[in-house]
């Protein structure tokens, strides 16, 4: 049997797994996202509320958003005669962000879901791509004391705080790493600022984590060439989705695309 054979088994046995596993979370912490994206625009910032889903061992960041949506579809698919499954979908939530990370404490990497229209998405990226240097520098944030620590991670520096009074070395984002929660994190034009706004604790059967078609394990810069192509081609690559924009629209598709300029991961 040859090497190239039994990867490819492992693989799909792997993904196999993943696809079924389901995660018992027993804490959420939801960060408010202040983001900027287009760097030409200054003073048009919005926000999106993201959750950060936990237990000892795993956690999973995805927006608030995008997590209801998950559920409200995940009614649906349980029970099809449900009255949800007359619902509009346009009329559900929505978000910027379709991304879903899953982090592991026995893993040297973390799990990357995304989409481009209907294409999902999943890459691998080594926890080790994000180096702290923690400073001894301390403030309160929310009432919670905490450290500064620093890091440079896709294009962009960043200022980290956070706390050891909440002793899980986590964060949002694909940030982890520090001996606390991060409590706040911000780039340093501030074009993206995580900080945590609330806490709870949950008892959560999270069984929703990866999509169940269209699905293509790739790596991180195949799938950032394929996100920059749609950029560029938008109307192209809507229409090979089996999508139709009117003509009257499409000058204000392509403008919607191009404002969105400034990722959170420049490189």
């Amino acid at each position: 049997m040859s090497k190239k054979f039994i990867l490819v088994f492992v693989l799909i046995i792997s993904i196999n797994i993943e696809a079924q596993t389901k995660y018992e979370l027993n804490h959420k912490f939801t960060y408010l996202l202040t983001y900027q994206s287009d760097s030409t625009i200054t003073y048009n910032k919005q926000s999106e509320e993201m959750y950060l889903l936990t237990n000892e061992n795993v956690s999973i960041f995805q927006s608030k958003n995008g997590y209801l949506k998950d559920s409200l579809l995940l009614a649906i698919e349980n029970d099809p005669t449900d009255e949800l499954s007359m619902a509009d979908i346009s009329r559900f939530p929505k978000t910027q962000f379709h991304s879903k990370i899953l982090k592991k404490n026995s893993k040297d990497s973390i799990i990357v879901y995304d989409k481009i229209i209907t294409d999902n998405f999943k890459y691998l990226e080594d926890k080790g791509n994000i180096k702290w240097k923690i400073t001894s520098d301390t403030q309160t944030i929310n009432g919670l004391k905490c450290q500064k620590a620093t890091t440079s991670y896709g294009g962009r520096d960043y200022e980290a705080w956070f706390s050891n009074e909440i002793p899980i070395s986590d964060g949002p984002y694909k940030f982890s790493g520090l001996p606390g929660l991060i409590i706040k994190i911000s780039d340093s034009k501030n074009h993206y600022v995580f900080e945590l706004i609330a806490k709870s604790k949950i008892d959560l059967t999270y069984s929703k984590l990866e999509p169940k078609k269209n699905l293509f394990f790739t790596t991180k810069a195949v799938f950032f060439d394929k996100r920059e192509d749609f950029k560029n081609n938008v109307i192209e690559r809507i229409a090979q989705s089996g999508f139709i924009i009117d003509d009257k629209y499409k000058a204000k598709v392509r403008q919607k695309f191009r404002k969105r300029n400034n990722p959170i991961e420049l490189e």
